[in-house]
């Protein structure tokens, strides 16, 4: 699968397990890096014209690509990462300033970024992975907060080759959610942030780095949170009330520390996952009359 005038990577067969968190999944058809935002466009133009099968990837930590892999193009957007501070302005409750990130920048770097000048607002995101882009599409956050709280307007790139600017209230942010249709490439975001003081927003990170390191696993592959928690409920606690802390299927392990996590304790396959979700989703239903729904996404071919 070759493509024309393309400045960045294309890798052939590339095994996705080397680009999930999770460390699983089937190889991909193709695996390209654009270059910039310019060579997106021209290698969005050339799937779109050749009727190409495609996926966006982020930082692939809430993606399961099951053992089959994909058939089509998975495109990494990793080389289109710039933060900048584009506006300042005073306001009622403070100082604020304008951030401009583009879709693969880590969140990481984003609130090391916001550290280093002094912005408050993104500390929910401490120790959370992946991608602005990622995170944008499923509202990625905690019950301190989610990015489409901070989030002002986002640039989309649509299947006929335009970019769009979607403001906040045209978003739709839920719970795990965001109004991204099909096709659509979100490209950048534009957050706002409250000017605050270093120390205490370092040492709030801190506590909340601490905190997940003591509920979650650190150390094993997974993709965090497996399912949504369903209205009022903790789905993590209704896996453990099920007696499944632990529980694996092949080398696919609940997490001894989360019920809401599955680790890969070294080899596992997607089958495995999937076999194991599935001992979940039947036990928690039969037990607690609750139907969990998937949080990771699942794609691929068996």
């Amino acid at each position: 699968m070759n493509f024309t005038n393309l400045r960045g990577e294309v890798r052939l067969q590339e095994p996705m397990s080397r680009h999930t968190s999770y460390q699983i999944g089937g190889p991909a058809d193709a695996f390209v890096v654009p270059a910039d935002r310019g060579d997106l466009l021209a290698l969005m133009a050339e799937i779109r014209e050749r009727n190409l099968r495609f996926l966006v990837l982020g930082g692939g930590t809430n993606l399961l690509v099951r053992d089959g892999g994909f058939r089509g193009v998975v495109v990494s957007l990793r080389n289109m990462a710039a933060i900048s501070i584009t506006r300042e302005y005073r306001s009622v409750g403070g100082s604020y300033a304008v951030l401009s990130a583009e879709a693969g920048a880590s969140l990481a770097r984003l609130m090391n970024f916001s550290v280093e000048h002094e912005l408050t607002g993104l500390e929910f995101a401490a120790g959370i992975p992946g991608t602005v882009g990622g995170a944008l599409c499923m509202n990625a956050g905690t019950s301190r907060g989610e990015i489409g709280d901070v989030t002002d307007a986002v640039t989309l790139l649509t299947p006929s080759g335009d970019l769009v600017l979607r403001h906040h209230d045209e978003m739709g942010f839920g719970y795990r959610t965001a109004n991204v249709p099909p096709g659509q490439v979100i490209v950048e975001a534009k957050l706002i942030l409250r000017k605050g003081e270093r120390e205490r927003i370092k040492e709030r990170i801190s506590e909340l780095m601490a905190g997940r390191k003591e509920r979650q696993p650190w150390g094993l592959p997974n993709a965090g949170s497996v399912f949504k928690n369903p209205l009022d409920e903790a789905a993590g606690k209704l896996i453990e009330q099920a007696g499944l802390k632990g529980f694996a299927v092949g080398r696919a392990q609940i997490s001894e520390k989360h019920g809401n996590f599955i680790v890969n304790l070294g080899g596992a396959t997607a089958a495995d996952v999937l076999k194991l979700m599935e001992v979940v989703k039947e036990r928690v239903l039969e037990m607690h009359q609750v139907r969990l729904e998937p949080e990771i996404k699942i794609i691929g071919e068996d």
